[in-house]
């Protein structure tokens, strides 16, 4: 994923014009999707708010509006440079589309003048933040838009700032102190059910599920609702105090770090299923690939022949047992044992002791979990 999206989510529009201001060094307005001014951000003092409204007023008259219309931005997904319009004397622009759910919410405009030096590249990592401020919009029609901040700080802010939200939170009867868990999804409902709160949370939703019995019939109706749309679902634990809701956030967010690694585990992942993934969570992605990437592990990771690799995987994830190993790679059983002789040469380890099998093991699971060589990087 590009840098500009790999920030924690925004908490409200002020941040993503912000963000946005710094990362084109360009002033920016942000109109619904009837051409109403939202907000603007400045690039300089010298950009006062008249002055904002004055471009917009003259970026939105009945015959520039119709012109910028017509040039595709009501049902764009990526940025849309209009062209200069002399019979309107509209100037050329920069558009991009906030959308969520398939639907436009908004435009954001690059104010005129301020576009030469703007690279379509820059525009395009732009994307992840304006899909963001899409879902915030999306938020607010459905009536949902003030707990979108308060849930960016409660799973995603500093712990000051997620201790203050979850004492708000509380106090305004948003969400109650019963037991809850925590779901990530790559689904884009922003919706509210009888103890089920969804909020976009960067290029998620995070859902938080309240507990109402002992049973956990609420989180199988959320899980199964969101599955049955074709979305994948992190799980994460439960607990029953709110300033846990960040864990518990974390420990879904990599249950879908899991899924994506490994789809077979989808399409729904529980923390509690997680098994040595789990480790994952502990700490960063370089702390774990240090910790778990050893000269041997990192040898198999790099061998040109990558057959090698996947006949350790497939012969771990069997249990060492070498006929289902042979029955998953439709090979010869003496295929298998030379290449199991060709890795413990390669790797220099014992695959009969058990010690040597924990560290090769753990070792792939968790390396191509983190980003290890020759694998993606975890986003």
């Amino acid at each position: 994923m590009n840098q500009i999206g790999r920030g924690a989510a925004i908490a409200s529009v002020d941040d993503f014009m912000a963000r946005t201001r710094r990362h084109l060094g360009a002033s920016v307005v942000l109109l619904d999707s009837d051409f109403e001014m939202i907000a603007y951000s400045a690039r300089s003092i010298a950009m006062s708010q008249d002055h904002s409204q004055s471009v917009v007023r003259q970026a939105t008259d009945a015959d520039t509006r119709n012109w910028i219309v017509d040039c595709g931005i009501t049902y764009a997904t990526r940025p849309v440079r209009t062209p200069a319009n002399r019979n309107t004397g509209s100037k050329a622009r920069i558009c991009l589309p906030v959308r969520h759910g398939g639907k436009t919410y908004g435009f954001l405009f690059v104010l005129p003048d301020d576009d030469a030096s703007i690279s379509d590249h820059e525009l395009e990592e732009l994307m992840p933040l304006a899909a963001q401020a899409g879902a915030l919009l999306a938020a607010d029609a459905s009536g949902n838009g003030h707990l979108a901040g308060a849930f960016a700080d409660l799973l995603e802010g500093d712990p000051d700032r997620s201790s203050a939200a979850a004492e708000h939170l509380r106090a305004s009867g948003d969400v109650s102190d019963a037991e809850f868990t925590m779901l990530a999804t790559d689904h884009d409902a922003i919706d509210r059910r009888p103890g089920v709160t969804a909020v976009p949370m960067g290029r998620l939703t995070a859902v938080f599920v309240t507990h109402r019995d002992s049973s956990s019939a609420a989180l199988r109706s959320a899980v199964d609702s969101y599955t049955a749309e074709g979305s994948v679902v992190g799980v994460g634990g439960t607990y029953s105090d709110l300033r846990d809701a960040r864990k518990s956030w974390r420990q879904a967010r990599l249950c879908l770090d899991v899924i994506a690694f490994e789809p077979s585990k989808g399409p729904v992942a529980y923390w509690d299923q997680l098994g040595v993934y789990r480790l994952a969570a502990i700490a960063s992605a370089e702390l774990i690939a240090e910790a778990v990437i050893t000269p041997a592990v990192r040898a198999l990771f790099e061998h040109r022949n990558r057959d090698l690799l996947s006949t350790a995987e497939t012969f771990f994830d069997n249990g060492g047992d070498i006929a289902a190993t042979t029955d998953a790679l439709s090979i010869h059983r003496q295929t298998l044992y030379y290449r199991l002789r060709r890795i413990q040469e390669l790797t220099t380890l014992d695959l009969s002791i058990g010690q040597d099998r924990l560290e090769l093991h753990v070792g792939l699971a968790l390396g191509r979990l983190v980003g290890g060589p020759g694998t993606s990087n975890r986003s």
